[in-house]
């Protein structure tokens, strides 16, 4: 089976490059050496914990990318709610409205036809 974080190091090797500090600083803020991304050990599995360092003090890294090694494209939340007008916002209220009075007026019914709710 492959392992798909083989090259996950050289990942972490990129985003310590990319960081305002130097790569021994880097190693250290998430816990590990810079011996971890050298020689056999660099194709090791990356723990767990240096993920989530990652992750956490460098908070602009793809986590997606990281992992997988492709891009990863977010998509924004719709804003169709928070461009709707208030027009339109009122008369979806008030449709809703209606239907709920709607649906009550079918409960009672509906306990009159079961004999649960006797009329008064």
């Amino acid at each position: 089976m492959k392992n798909i974080f083989t090259n996950i190091k050289e990942r972490v090797m990129e985003v310590a490059e990319r960081q305002p500090i130097t790569k021994q600083e880097f190693f250290k803020s998430i816990d590990m050496t810079s011996a971890n991304f050298r020689g056999k050990a660099k194709d090791s599995p990356l723990n767990s914990n240096a993920i989530v360092n990652i992750i956490t003090k460098y908070p602009d890294t793809d986590l997606h990318w990281l992992l997988l090694g492709d891009a990863h494209v977010v998509q924004e939340p719709s804003k169709e709610y928070s461009t709707a007008s208030d027009d339109d916002k009122d008369r979806l209220i008030e449709a809703l409205l209606d239907q709920i009075a709607e649906l009550k007026s079918d409960k009672e019914d509906l306990k009159k036809l079961l004999g649960l709710r006797k009329d008064k």
